[in-house]
């Protein structure tokens, strides 16, 4: 009996202490939406920004694992699959976002990239790691007429059809992430492995600038600036994003995590001066209701959320 209370306690702490790690996730990620649209704004390209937002930002997190002594090494095994992720997710995913912001607000870009936690409930469910009931039907409807409103009730001043297009896929592309890391980081240490994830989104952005002609330094603190503010807000939020998720798993996690748009909209309204038209707030709340329904439509598999 005794054995059962402490376990039940200790679960409720790591379920606790993931709670808010993934809210100052959600937190830090909506002031990074600021800080990059103030920085695309300023005429810095994409692929520039984020390659040397995540380069400053797995530069601090080694600073970081060195100043607490742990290693820098993933895990045996662990390494390539991180850099793969970093790769083929989060720098994808990151490039679509972004570029998504260059074709809409961010309120309605983050409102249409939240329907995220949808694709990872039906990833879930085609992987064989959950049964969906009627939430996840509800979920849909709700999320898709929510995206609807959001695009079709807002006009073009809110978001065109390319922003759509690159919010929904880094939203599909992000499910796929999130699904990834929390079936790879199993041994790795939290902050080791937002390293490794940042500092391979770096080098694949890196090239990607190169590539597309569109490589380009920072000029002046006006575009440094931002892109200092991103790198640490980033460091901060991938640490707290890997800690969180290895306490809640992949589904638990998105549920949280659907405060960031109500954070990015409230401070793009604060220092972006942009207005939150009803469309958008009406369409949100959908978005909203149907993230948080689609990630309680299955039941977390046995050791989704892995121990600290």
């Amino acid at each position: 009996m005794a054995d059962t209370v402490a376990r039940t306690r200790t679960s409720a702490s790591a379920d606790f202490t993931g709670g808010v790690l993934i809210g100052l996730t959600s937190l830090q990620f909506g002031a990074v939406v600021i800080l990059g649209k103030i920085a695309t704004r300023s005429g810095l390209s994409v692929p520039s920004l984020l390659a040397i937002r995540f380069a400053i930002a797995a530069v601090l997190l080694a600073v970081a694992l060195v100043a607490i002594r742990q290693p820098l090494a993933a895990a045996r095994g662990e390494g390539w699959r991180l850099i793969a992720l970093g790769v083929a997710g989060y720098a994808l995913e990151a490039l679509l976002f972004f570029a998504g912001l260059t074709h809409g607000s961010v309120p309605a870009v983050t409102l249409l990239f939240f329907t995220y936690p949808v694709f990872v409930s039906v990833i879930a469910f085609l992987t064989g790691r959950g049964l969906p009931g009627w939430l996840l039907g509800g979920a849909l409807v709700s999320a898709v007429a929510g995206a609807a409103i959001v695009v079709l009730g807002g006009g073009s001043a809110v978001i065109d059809g390319a922003g759509v297009a690159l919010s929904l896929s880094s939203a599909l592309t992000f499910a796929l992430y999130l699904s990834g890391a929390d079936a790879v980081l199993k041994r790795t240490n939290s902050l080791a492995g937002a390293m490794w994830v940042s500092g391979a989104a770096a080098v694949a952005l890196a090239v990607c600038a190169v590539a597309s002609g569109s490589a380009e330094a920072p000029d002046g603190w006006h575009q440094w600036g931002p892109v200092v503010g991103m790198a640490g807000l980033t460091a901060g939020a991938f640490f707290c994003l890997f800690a969180g998720l290895r306490r809640l798993g992949a589904v638990r996690t998105s549920i949280i995590a659907a405060t960031e748009p109500l954070a990015a909209a409230a401070l793009a309204v604060i220092f972006l001066d942009e207005h939150l038209h009803t469309a958008t707030v009406a369409g949100g709340a959908l978005i909203l209701a149907g993230a948080v329904a689609a990630s309680l439509a299955r039941r977390p598999a046995r050791g989704e959320a892995p121990g600290p």
